[in-house]
């Protein structure tokens, strides 16, 4: 059964990253939802904790914007990947200078680089 649900998670990720150019912020939530699902639980907190020291790097706190997107975890291993998505659409969106900082993070994930189609519709 896990293996029908990662084909199929595998299949809607590069269905919406064919157009990179009209990637709004519910694209790019899906696509970092999908990606995560598609990982171990040690993968992700690997890429929360890249996605945490990247926007160290940058000055800026991951728990500064949790509580006010309503995401109750305060640890990488609190985070679900859809509220891992919502903040990372979110920085993407909103916060120009987290934006470096989410592209370097993505750009650590094995996953994501193995699906050039995710890492050129999360740059965009």
């Amino acid at each position: 059964m896990r293996n029908i649900r990662l084909r199929f998670a595998r299949k809607r990720v590069q269905l919406l990253s064919s157009d990179t150019a009209s990637r709004g912020a519910d694209d790019v939530k899906t696509i970092v939802r999908d990606a995560l699902l598609l990982m171990t639980w040690a993968e992700q907190v690997e890429f929360i904790e890249a996605l945490e020291s990247e926007m160290r790097r940058e000055n800026l706190s991951i728990t500064d914007y949790l509580i006010p997107l309503g995401i109750p975890g305060m640890r990488p291993e609190d985070l679900t990947p859809t509220e891992v998505a919502h903040l990372v659409s979110f920085l993407k969106m909103h916060v120009l200078q987290a934006v470096t900082a989410v592209k370097r993070a993505m750009a650590r994930l094995v996953v994501l680089r193995e699906e050039q189609n995710v890492g050129h519709a999360l740059t965009a």
